[in-house]
């Protein structure tokens, strides 16, 4: 038996590492090991995404603490291999139409893969006639429109002393896969929804 100094962390509950199987074409099955616990807390799987080709899988993996979420991604390949995705705390997963880059959104940040794990970033921002002092915005989803991205969020601006001064919905259309925005268009909230329809 190891004897562990006073001081030493606990070493994880392997009892807690959840693991989940991705099916790809063909019948092969890839056993997917999550990530260690936090705090006793396991890492739950929570989306599992094929990509259109089949030759990649997108397995999301969040831990539900009280007061703080937080989840990764692993990138999965029909022969066993599973890369664990750079910046991947997201709450939003998505495939490009080819297959090519799988698009995630966490509360404020759009970031884009492609198959080799390269990540790009964009932080969508309303538009500042609705935004004439400080504002934070919060991703609500994400809509393919056509070939481009299309991103809504909701907004919330400040005016003086920092109080909220109103709220609006955006709409951010981005040209993949550099993630260059195209166009931003937002409404007062409760005017209108964000409208993701393609041009």
């Amino acid at each position: 038996m190891l004897a562990l100094p006073a001081d030493a962390p606990l070493p994880p509950n392997p009892a807690l590492v959840q693991t989940v199987g991705v099916a790809f074409p063909g019948g092969r099955v890839v056993r997917v090991p999550g990530p260690e616990p936090m705090a006793d807390f396991p890492a739950n799987p929570t989306q599992t995404l094929l990509s259109p080709r089949g030759d990649a899988a997108a397995v999301r993996f969040c831990w539900d603490i009280p007061k703080y979420d937080s989840c990764q991604v692993r990138l999965v390949r029909p022969g066993g291999e599973v890369q664990i995705l750079t910046k991947s705390d997201v709450r939003h997963l998505l495939w490009t139409p080819d297959g090519q880059y799988l698009i995630g959104a966490g509360a404020n940040t759009v970031r884009l893969w492609n198959l080799s794990g390269g990540v790009r970033t964009a932080v969508p921002t309303p538009a500042p006639a609705f935004a004439p002092g400080p504002s934070t915005s919060r991703i609500t989803g994400l809509v393919q429109a056509g070939r481009d991205l299309c991103v809504r969020t909701e907004d919330r601006w400040y005016g003086k002393n920092s109080r909220r001064a109103g709220r609006s919905v955006t709409a951010i259309r981005y040209a993949l896969p550099l993630l260059r925005p195209l166009d931003v268009t937002t409404w007062p909230k409760g005017k209108k929804e964000a409208d993701c329809s393609a041009p």
